[in-house]
């Protein structure tokens, strides 16, 4: 049996050692280590030969010497309680034990465990006194998180305190490991690290070590902050910091971020150091100082904010000295440059709701000069919507503001001040019956041009009747729509329209079932047919406020009026028939599919915009959309409309995504469009592929055939590493404004903005960069960037 002298260091050890775990535990150095609770006061008893046997596991545990980063995680063999159990006893083991008045002298292969965590060392003496106690001599702290070599420590019950000397650790999670002179744990649960250094990279390759020459980590705040702080790359120091704050949980606290920087021939060098502010745990505001040196100063403002009933974005930054804004630049841009983007929603009940989303910018080129891409830079229009809404299942009700920002446009649009909408739901009866009306009231206001007042009443009245092999859908629709038009001197007009609509919607669904080695495949087809009647009423008078033709497809085959908006409803007598045949997997997933379309035009469409000519064309050109993943290596989505008349391509794509393995990506492109006015052409080739170990090249190159010009093009390469990674991308794209079929907006120079960007990334910590991750990640179709993960 266990000598007296052992029964009472247990006794001692089971008052103090719990705490000791959970605080020696380190919680706030690994992330994800798990915290103890203190058990109860109880000891195990246990005979010899049991504790010899317990011996030969103690000789086992060995600090990971970890030589190359492993791609799971790498557990030494360590003490496993088995389940999980926080108040489980607290067991001590020793080879020998002695006791001197108020001390206790624990030796060799000392253990003291509980749960899943365990203290192993050569000596340990606890005080009886002052209940404190000093382990030393090889110690080794284990739990299922990570593990904690050190020469000695100390733990004072009366102070709440710790203090381990010549500390090393690692974590499992994610290879994390460093070494520490001193940790100190004080009765606050402030957690004090002294020379320390961190680093996710092996000891043998230490390509870069986070070095400080003091931490702080406060549980109870979530944050810490270190000093004197070195990030180092293969020996060298890289980056200092001599003051920053990390968090160590969730919580959120207010600090600086992680600095941006770039270089074009646009802005010159440029370097964004955001400051986040916590104002309050549901709102908050991010102050983003910026500098370029071909511009000058801007400030970025972020504020978020999430209530009961409200929620939103208010972002706003100001240029207020652009050094290029000279009297004689070419884009004639002005020297104050801003932009702001709100975004609000108040749901005051479960059908009262408002809203807004505005943004606007100070001039033209505003995204030309700060937005990074084609896409940015071409941005042609922005809104500001104001709305109040009542929905309910039988009812909306919605009253809204609108007016939009044209960008490079010699013309506005009309402004809606305001637009009332009203409509009854009538749910389907038994018969199968469902009825609507629609009403509308909308003003539209514009500056030396002719306004209207609108007012639209549309009840209509359908029936739908649907098997598991069919489906028949015929409405009626009745459109009254009255005009008060005022034109710029004043003198006022008004129009009454007064159209029926009838429509009739049906088809089958066949299918059958294929047979072939690697499964069954279910094959269907599905015809259908879309008959559409409303009668011609002559609308030149009425002006265009919200409406326009939109491109042709396969949704307007089946649409009840070819134009977008009601200020023209299109006389129709035709027939739209489609058919599509999908071939689908034994678990539903759809493997290819083919359809093709048209509409055969029983009569001239005398209805047109802006007095343009009547259409007298039979039919509409031949559709077609193909889409195919019969494996998961190939994707192909292609669509086209055949003018079979005149045998000519209106309008085609096809796109393909070869990716034989994860993250190993070519896509090939091709867009063709033609007009009245123009034709444009582009190709486009994008890819990620590894080219050696650790290696990976990346790129896209986008050709307007047209134009015959480079629209955007970039070559990178990524090196990746188990515990850093960079990435190098060299780009070039066209940095002008393209009208809205891509021609050139007259007088503007065929100007391309360059740059080299860099990205470099300490897995563990995060990266030091202005970040490619969200160009790269819409450039290349499928691209995951992997950098730090």
């Amino acid at each position: 049996m266990v000598s007296k002298k052992v029964r009472w260091v247990k006794s001692f050890l089971a008052s103090t050692v719990s705490a000791t775990l959970a605080i020696a535990a380190l919680p706030s150095v690994a992330d994800d280590a798990a915290s103890v609770t203190d058990s109860e006061e109880n000891t195990s008893q246990q005979d010899s030969a049991s504790s010899d046997s317990s011996n030969d596991s103690v000789r086992r545990y060995q600090f990971p010497e970890f030589k190359t980063c492993p791609s799971q995680a790498v557990e030494p063999i360590r003490y496993q309680a088995g389940i999980s159990n926080p108040h489980e006893p607290i067991r001590v083991y020793s080879d020998e034990a002695s006791r001197e008045g108020d001390m206790a002298y624990l030796s060799g292969n000392v253990r003291v465990s509980q749960d899943q965590q365990e203290l192993t060392a050569n000596r340990l003496i606890a005080n009886n006194v002052d209940k404190s106690y000093r382990a030393e001599g090889d110690l080794l702290f284990t739990n299922q998180n990570f593990v904690v070599g050190a020469d000695s420590l100390d733990y004072y019950s009366i102070k709440g305190s710790t203090e381990i000397q010549n500390t090393r650790y690692h974590l499992y999670s994610n290879n994390a490991n460093g070494e520490a002179d001193n940790i100190r744990v004080d009765n606050k649960q402030l957690l004090t690290l002294t020379d320390s250094d961190f680093s996710t990279c092996p000891d043998d390759q230490k390509s870069w070590v986070f070095e400080s020459d003091e931490i702080i980590i406060d549980r109870e705040s979530g944050w810490g902050k270190a000093y004197n702080s070195v990030v180092k790359v293969a020996g060298i120091p890289v980056f200092y910091l001599p003051y920053i704050t990390f968090p160590v949980d969730d919580r959120r606290k207010t600090g600086l971020l992680p600095p941006s920087f770039s270089n074009s021939n646009r802005n010159g060098r440029d370097l964004s150091a955001p400051y986040y502010i916590n104002l309050a745990p549901n709102y908050d505001l991010t102050l983003t100082p910026r500098y370029m040196t071909s511009r000058g100063s801007m400030l970025g403002s972020e504020f978020r904010y999430l209530t009961e009933q409200n929620s939103g974005e208010l972002f706003f930054e100001y240029l207020p000295d652009d050094k290029a804004a000279t009297d004689s630049n070419p884009e004639n841009i002005p020297d104050q440059r801003w932009q702001y983007d709100v975004k609000h929603l108040t749901q005051f009940s479960d059908n009262w709701s408002s809203g807004i989303a505005a943004r606007k910018v100070s001039d033209d080129a505003f995204f030309q000069d700060f937005g990074g891409s084609i896409q940015d830079s071409n941005q042609d229009i922005l809104s500001q919507n104001l709305y109040v809404q009542y929905l309910s299942n039988e009812w909306l009700m919605r009253t809204e503001y609108q007016d939009w920002q044209l960008l490079n446009s010699p013309v506005e649009r009309y402004t809606i001040a305001p637009r009332v909408k009203l409509t009854r739901f009538f749910e389907p009866n038994e018969n199968d019956f469902e009825a609507k009306i629609h009403t509308e009231l909308t003003r539209f206001d514009k500056d030396n041009a002719v306004t209207a007042d609108r007012y639209h009443v549309e009840p209509s009245i359908g029936w739908s009747h649907e098997t598991l092999y069919s489906f028949f859908r015929p409405e009626l629709s009745f459109a009254y729509t009255q005009y008060e038009q005022t034109d710029t001197a004043g003198i006022e007009q008004t129009f009454d329209r007064s159209l029926p609509t009838l429509s009739v919607d049906t088809g089958l669904f066949f299918e059958r079932t294929l047979n072939f080695e690697d499964g069954d495949i279910t094959q269907t087809l599905e015809p259908r047919v879309f008959y559409l009647y409303t009668p011609f009423e002559d609308q030149q008078g009425i002006g265009i406020y919200d409406t326009s033709l939109p491109t042709f497809n396969f949704t307007q085959l089946f649409s009840r009026n070819r134009f977008s908006g009601i200020d023209r409803i299109g006389d129709a007598n035709q027939v739209s028939g489609a058919i599509t045949s999908r071939f689908l997997d034994e678990e539903g997933k759809e493997k290819a599919s083919i359809s093709i379309g048209r509409t055969v035009y029983l009569k001239d469409r005398k209805v047109t915009l802006l007095n343009m000519p009547v259409e007298t064309n039979k039919q509409s050109g031949l559709l077609a959309e193909v889409n195919w993943r019969w494996t998961d290596n190939i994707e192909v989505k292609s669509a086209i409309e055949w003018d079979d008349q005149t045998n000519e391509t209106q309008h085609g794509l096809v796109n393909l995504h070869y990716e034989p393995k994860t993250n190993h990506i070519v896509n090939l492109g091709h867009r063709y469009r033609k007009t009245t006015t123009r034709t444009q052409e582009e190709a486009e080739l994008a890819f990620a592929w590894p080219i050696a170990q650790d290696w990976r090249l990346l790129g896209r190159y986008n050709q307007d055939l047209t134009e015959n010009r480079t629209n955007d093009s970039f070559l990178g390469l990524e090196y990746e590493s188990c515990c850093w990674a960079v990435r190098v991308v060299a780009r070039r794209y066209i940095n002008i404004q393209l009208d809205s079929q891509g021609g050139l907006v007259p007088n503007q120079p065929d100007e391309h903005s360059s740059g080299v960007y860099i990205q470099f990334v300490l897995k563990g910590v995060g990266s030091l960069r202005g970040s490619t991750t969200e160009f790269l990640e819409d450039s290349i179709y499928g691209y995951d960037d992997l950098l730090g993960k």
